[in-house]
């Protein structure tokens, strides 16, 4: 069993994904809200180290829309079909200002 991380800048990408999800048959999980450190220091006002401050230009500080967060535990088969729905509708995480996704191994689950 894995926990799926995903994070989606876009959330009409987020609400597309959710629901080929549950039309695949995954159901459950929790949506949160959620903002990048770059995000939270742009809205501050606050200037990040000059190693980050060219990563700026992938942030859009007009744009104060959270990102949205799925976690998800799933069987191990299911993340293939969660990471291709994803890369679907986003198309393609691998794309700057996307978002991510990230899987851990679960020793143990409850409740699910």
């Amino acid at each position: 069993m894995q926990l799926v991380i995903l994070i989606i800048h876009d959330k009409k990408h987020m609400d597309s994904i959710l629901v080929r999800l549950m039309e695949k048959g995954i159901k459950g999980g929790s949506l949160l809200e959620c903002e990048g450190a770059l995000q939270a220091l742009n809205h501050r006002g606050i200037t990040p180290p000059p190693v980050f401050g060219t990563l700026r230009e992938y942030l859009n500080p007009e744009n104060e829309d959270k990102n949205k967060m799925l976690l998800c535990a799933v069987s191990d088969e299911n993340v293939k079909l969660i990471r291709n729905i994803a890369n679907e509708v986003t198309g393609g995480l691998q794309k700057p200002n996307t978002g991510i996704m990230l899987c851990l191994s679960l020793l143990s689950a409850e409740g699910i």
